[in-house]
């Protein structure tokens, strides 16, 4: 048996030990705290994280400039679209909203198409949709994540004219397909629509290598000559969606900072105490030839070691409760998709910022300690 082992330490402090460990792995409630803020954007990017097979323009704001421009784009469309993606449709461009985890509603821009031929055209034009579908007019096709944050399913019926709070339909549709898609999905195509804006899709069924940037390339393009039409595409969305939810992450900095103040008060605390009453044992240990340093390395390799099962045990804990509570959410299409790079760097820098400051405090203490007491 190493005296100058951790491992030795913790064995004969185990209830000591137990509670510094458990308090090291409360600091894992920072990474639950990043999955919390991050599912706004995680949910919202699911639908979108693969490169864009298509995109979207439509009227943005209300200004008598704007249908002139939509005239002249009509126009100059076939001028305006890249070799890559040569097929344009029209569609009436919807806002679709759905309840987020904290509370508040969240929304999507969705495009519906006018006639069969036009969905048949975007689904033979992307992989988006099975192939062999079959949706006829009035009828939708929902992602299985949004029709249970509606707590609709197949067969069910979408009141029109504003009876349906999360999106206006212009007449009562069905939900011909709930489909496994990633993420709040819904497509479909209605007769009775007007159009407001339109699609842009790939030339051939094969994608051209290209046809992501071409499509993104568009946004710049179409806004330098008609100022008063937006351009709308996956990775668009996705950097609209992160710079709208950046105020979450100053809110959650706070947070860790004000949790790793209290943890390392409370640590520093504890460690002082620890100290106090291992004086003997360190004067021993003095007496025995070992030098300051020798002691000084023993209390940090047991800091280290305690630290490091505490975040294990706090990993693990927050593994459970995250599946836990995926099983328990997905019922109302809201699920942690995927881990939370914030809440590891805030756990991890949340760590450092408690664990640190203890280590200087206990160093300080043990070179200004002059054994003189055996």
């Amino acid at each position: 048996m190493n005296p100058f082992s951790a491992i030795t330490y913790i064995k004969k402090n185990k209830g000591r030990s137990i509670c510094i460990i458990i308090m090291l792995a409360c600091t894992c409630l920072v990474f639950m705290g990043g999955m919390y803020i991050d599912n706004i954007n995680d949910t919202f990017e699911y639908a979108y994280e693969n490169p864009s097979q298509y995109a979207f323009w439509y009227p943005n704001g209300n200004n008598n400039d704007i249908l002139d421009e939509m005239r002249d784009l009509y126009k100059h469309t076939e001028e305006l679209l890249p070799e890559s993606a040569k097929t344009f449709i029209d569609a009436n461009i919807q806002y679709t909203s759905y309840d987020s985890i904290m509370g508040f509603r969240n929304g999507i821009t969705v495009p519906f198409m006018l006639s069969k031929e036009d969905f048949d055209t975007f689904v033979r034009l992307t992989d988006i949709l099975p192939k062999d579908i079959d949706v006829q007019d009035g009828e939708l096709v929902l992602s299985e994540m949004l029709a249970n944050n509606w707590g609709v399913k197949e067969g069910d019926i979408l009141k029109g004219q504003g009876e349906f709070s999360y999106i206006y339909l212009p007449r009562d549709m069905k939900i011909k397909y709930v489909l496994p898609l990633n993420g709040m999905q819904i497509y479909g195509w209605d007769s009775t629509m007007s159009t407001y804006g339109g699609l842009i899709l790939s030339t051939t069924e094969k994608h051209a290598e290209t046809l992501c940037d071409d499509l993104n390339a568009l946004i710049d393009t179409v806004a330098e000559k008609y100022p008063h039409i937006a351009v709308t595409t996956n990775e668009s969305m996705v950097r609209s969606a992160r710079e709208q939810t950046e105020i979450l992450r100053y809110f959650f900095i706070i947070i860790i900072v004000v949790v790793a103040v209290v943890f390392a008060i409370t640590l520093n605390a504890t460690f002082a105490a620890m100290f106090d009453k291992r004086k003997y044992e360190f004067s021993i240990y003095k007496a025995m030839g070992f030098s300051k340093l020798k002691i000084l390395s023993k209390v940090l390799s047991e800091m280290l070691v305690m630290d490091g099962i505490g975040l294990v045990i706090g990993g693990i804990a927050c593994f459970i409760v995250v599946k836990v509570l995926n099983e328990i959410l997905w019922s109302s299409g809201i699920s942690f998709i995927h881990p939370s790079i914030l809440g590891i760097v805030g756990t991890l820098f949340c760590n450092a910022a408690i664990i640190i400051p203890v280590l200087i405090a206990n160093m300080k203490r043990i070179k200004k300690y002059d054994v003189t007491v055996y």
